[in-house]
């Protein structure tokens, strides 16, 4: 069934383009297809990918190097040249650009995530369009952020954006791989719950980018589960921006969940960096799949890893299938002393009149699946 695409009502959205966008394209044309919108009254943020792919391009290199301090050298000397090339090209438009870059750990701690989040309305509210990419020169987990589908996805939450664009060398999403398959048909729209997503590979990367419909996909299940929809199209002409705005039938466009979950849950479910796990007894699986209701200590059966209190655990049942993340109250040794204990049994050993649930439920956010 072919889903209507109405996108009248977006004033705010998340554009990516990927390396081989970045690079195989006018970044002109699409400076120009930016400042169109930003005409039309809409803010924006530009995710772009191409740190690497343009200190590739300065130093001569040409193929995609597999060290990380070799990726980080050439995303330190390409980003500059990155933010030149759409400087340069938004101010015919009277446009401006700030520079953005970020980390995982950024997001996934929430003092921090709260000050980018002002950081970036603050930016949109002044007309300005940040361009955000990774701080690939720090670390290797930085590095290994999950590339820029899923930082763009995980910003549509920051930002409270309408929409997210993944732009690249990828059309759409296909019932085969049109690359071995030319007779393969376009999919217009898909529910991220469609058993269909899970049979994807990540095989399919280009040479100068890290991100294959594998990885859009993983980025539409982080977006769509937040309430905000995302399309995938071709980014080779960066008209396709107005066509999909317009509601064209181009791309795919991947469905948002209905209700949005709330800021902070989102932030749980997505963003929070996880220290640990806990595993569930059948009872306290039911309580909160069903139920709504907060973690008691009775109900737990087992801690995994050294969390600390306030950090965020996974929580497992006992066949290890996750059913929420949260963030924890106890510490994981206090906590490992009151598992499986009574409300009453937990005061008696902490000797205390009162005691806070394991994960009280403002604090935990249940999996997407379930």
């Amino acid at each position: 069934m072919k889903i209507p695409r109405e996108f009248d009502s977006t004033t705010r959205l998340i554009i990516k383009v990927g390396s081989s966008t970045v690079m195989r394209s006018d970044t002109a044309e699409l400076a120009e297809a930016l400042a169109n919108l930003r005409l039309r009254g809409l803010e924006i943020v530009l995710v772009s990918s191409g740190a690497v792919a343009a200190g590739m391009e300065m130093c001569g290199v040409s193929e995609r190097p597999s060290t990380v301090p070799k990726l980080q050298a050439l995303a330190a000397i390409g980003q500059a040249r990155l933010m030149g090339r759409y400087q340069h090209h938004l101010k015919p438009h009277n446009v401006d650009c700030a520079q953005v870059l970020l980390t995982h750990e950024a997001l996934a701690t929430r003092a921090n995530f709260l000050n980018i989040r002002d950081t970036l309305r603050e930016l949109l509210s002044m007309g300005v369009i940040p361009v955000v990419n990774e701080n690939d020169t720090v670390a290797t987990e930085e590095l290994r952020f999950g590339d820029n589908d899923r930082l763009a996805a995980a910003l549509g939450s920051v930002i409270d954006a309408d929409l997210v664009i993944l732009l690249s060398d990828v059309d759409a999403l296909y019932e085969k791989d049109p690359h071995t398959h030319p007779e393969a048909k376009r999919i217009p729209s898909i529910e991220i719950d469609d058993p269909f997503l899970d049979t994807l590979s990540s095989s399919t990367s280009s040479q100068v980018g890290t991100g294959g419909m594998a990885s859009k996909v993983a980025a539409a299940r982080l977006c769509c589960a937040g309430g905000i929809g995302l399309v995938v199209a071709n980014g080779e002409n960066p008209k396709v921006l107005a066509s999909i705005l317009n509601g064209d039938d181009v791309g795919t466009y991947f469905l948002p969940k209905r209700e949005r979950p709330g800021r902070r849950r989102q932030w749980i479910a997505s963003l929070s960096k996880i220290h640990g796990s806990i595993v569930v007894d059948q009872g306290a699986e039911k309580a909160l799949v069903r139920g709504g209701s907060s973690l008691l200590a009775v109900g737990v059966l087992k801690v995994e890893g050294d969390p600390s209190r306030g950090s965020a655990v996974r929580v497992v049942t006992e066949e290890g299938v996750e059913i929420a993340r949260g963030l924890i109250r106890y510490d994981g040794q206090q906590l490992r002393d009151i598992l499986g204990l009574s409300t009453k049994e937990v005061c008696q050993k902490l000797n205390v009149v009162a005691v806070d649930p394991v994960i009280h439920r403002n604090d935990l956010s249940l999996t997407a699946s379930n």
